[in-house]
């Protein structure tokens, strides 16, 4: 278990899962604040942003995709 505190970040997988959403590149999960225009929650430390990414996917958190990621199969 980490020790890591991740209550400024709670929120996104709890009581405003709905207003947030993972956005999927190569690069890997960016949570964003769904809205017009959606924002971004930079998370600049790695093992903090991998805790959170993993409790919003956990909490089934949308995703969405890259549309460049998406290829055409025939």
């Amino acid at each position: 278990m980490t020790g890591r505190d991740l209550s400024k970040y709670e929120r996104m997988w709890t009581t405003e899962r709905d207003q947030w959403a993972l956005f999927r590149s190569g690069a890997g999960y960016l949570p964003i604040l769904k809205g017009d225009p959606p924002l971004a929650e930079v998370i600049c430390d790695g093992e903090l942003e991998e805790l959170v990414v993993a409790r919003m996917l956990a909490a089934g958190v949308t995703v969405v995709a890259d549309p460049r990621d998406c290829r055409a199969t025939s």
